[in-house]
């Protein structure tokens, strides 16, 4: 399989048009935030981890970073805080990949081919979610056309969903936890023209070696009624752009929550 970096470049520059009007808000808040480097967020180790991800409306994004000023610092990188990640995903023509994952298959794979806008830094990826539920995360930057490095002993793959969204970064130094926020996520299928866009809502992911109770984040998520749900970027983003053609029985409570978020600004926990 060769891999057409400038077309999913191109693509990528496709989904996204123009600021999410929830930036202006959160801009400043997390202008206050302290910064580390990306080399000293390398140096926490979470190839190898768990994860915690919260699903929740868009309209709270400024309560939490202002809540969390003082426990996590903000990723700063070539000027920026806020970042732009190019999702490219991967999957066979029957998007086993995907029924993998909707069957609760252990031990099961994600492939695909990110890159960080602002830096114009890529990589190929493997995650490996195992029957331990811990995430283990293979990659390569990106150097060839040759994916074998990264996607060895798998079957014939193609591009399967482009996933683009901004996120920021913070780093909690004291629990050495990683806490990203993610929003403003539009999907797409290679080679159609429609876009999925979920502008309401937010994805909150802890990751960390052990276990979250004891989180800053976790702590105050639950003060407000929110709770760990499972959410994959990736399968949702299949069901929203799919033509009914993809088993989903697995993802409706999820699907329904997304809805419920995209429509009323709220979420039932």
């Amino acid at each position: 399989m060769i891999l057409d970096q400038q077309q999913y470049r191109a693509d990528h520059r496709r989904l996204r048009a123009g600021q999410h009007e929830m930036e202006m808000h959160c801009l400043p808040l997390v202008e206050k935030l302290l910064t580390h480097s990306l080399e000293e967020q390398k140096s926490v180790n979470l190839a190898d981890r768990t994860d915690s991800k919260f699903l929740l409306p868009v309209s709270v994004l400024p309560r939490f970073l202002q809540e969390l000023n003082g426990d996590y610092t903000v990723l700063e990188d070539s000027g920026h805080r806020i970042f732009t990640y190019e999702n490219t995903y991967f999957d066979t023509p029957e998007w086993d990949l995907y029924h993998h994952h909707h069957n609760g298959k252990l031990n099961r794979h994600k492939l695909r081919y990110r890159r960080y806008h602002e830096t114009d830094i890529a990589y190929l990826e493997d995650k490996l979610k195992t029957n331990k539920n811990r995430t283990v995360k293979k990659r390569v930057a990106w150097e060839t056309e040759d994916p074998a490095q990264v996607f060895e002993d798998k079957k014939t793959i193609q591009p399967s969903l482009y996933v683009n969204y901004r996120r920021i970064s913070l780093w909690n130094h004291h629990s050495d936890e990683r806490l990203t926020l993610d929003y403003d996520l539009h999907y797409c299928r290679p080679q159609q023209d429609s876009i999925a866009r979920l502008e309401h809502l937010f994805i909150a992911e802890l990751k960390r070696d052990g276990n979250a109770d004891d989180s800053s984040f976790v702590r105050r998520a639950r003060d407000y009624g929110f709770t760990p749900q499972p959410f994959s970027k990736y399968c949702v983003g299949a069901c929203l752009t799919d033509d009914g053609s993809l088993k989903r029985n697995q993802f409706k409570s999820i699907l329904n929550t997304v809805n419920q978020i995209q429509l009323t600004g709220t979420a039932t926990v």
